[in-house]
């Protein structure tokens, strides 16, 4: 029941203002402490239940017809946020997450491209977060829209690497610019070395393959040091 409702309450949510909101978290070049970029994530304060957490309304989102409207919702917000941000004099990549069910949509490159044009915005400003399993469908539409977001200029990303049953044979042959660490491998990152194993041999495979990495979930000293040691980048 509660799931029902949230469904339908999110459909009135993108039309109703103040009910839908993006925060910002940032990303940080490790050689330089400079923040570089950040990453847009959705937000619901609903007028009953209150915050509802994204883990929670984001999956069923993505299982319906909402999830086409929900991208278009965040991707203009987060580009008119990127244009005010680049008329104050900063330089920021900004993240926008997409859905594999958006890869199968024969018009996201050029819904991505309007925005940018609408936005006045560079391509190379906005970078695509996709998750393993979606950069990894082998279908002919998926395939197509990263190809086309790639000639237009948008950077791509693949989030939460390490998650996924990668083919990596499969994945050195996309346009995929950064791979981003998932933080359940950074969480225990402290723990032993194992881990610390396992994190920088993605980081090397990686960089061999030309992708730029970053750690996601990095909230102590003790997660930072051994990641600035192996050469991560964000």
């Amino acid at each position: 029941q509660r799931r029902f409702g949230l469904l339908a309450d999110f459909g009135s949510a993108l039309r109703r203002p103040g009910e839908l909101r993006l925060v910002y978290q940032p990303r940080v070049e490790l050689a330089s402490g400079r923040c570089i970029g950040a990453e847009a994530l959705l937000r619901w304060d609903h007028p009953q239940l209150g915050e509802v957490s994204p883990a929670e309304f984001i999956p069923l989102v993505e299982d319906t017809s909402l999830v086409r409207e929900a991208t278009a919702w965040v991707l203009d917000k987060a580009m008119h946020q990127q244009s005010v941000w680049r008329r104050q004099g900063l330089e920021l990549c900004l993240s926008i997450n997409v859905s594999a069910a958006n890869l199968r949509e024969d018009d996201l490159s050029t819904r991505v491209e309007l925005l940018l044009l609408k936005h006045r915005l560079p391509a190379e400003s906005i970078e695509l977060e996709l998750t393993e399993s979606a950069v990894m469908d082998h279908s002919g539409m998926a395939r197509d829209q990263l190809l086309a977001l790639h000639a237009a200029g948008v950077r791509l990303a693949i989030d939460d690497f390490g998650t996924g049953h990668s083919s990596l044979s499969y994945l050195q042959q996309l346009p995929v610019h950064v791979v981003k660490i998932d933080q359940s491998f950074i969480r225990e990152l402290e723990e032993g070395t194992r881990e610390q194993v396992l994190v920088q041999s993605i980081i090397t495979l990686s960089h061999d393959l030309e992708y730029r990495v970053v750690a996601e979930g990095v909230e102590s000293q003790a997660a930072l040091q051994p990641l600035l040691s192996m050469g991560c980048d964000e």
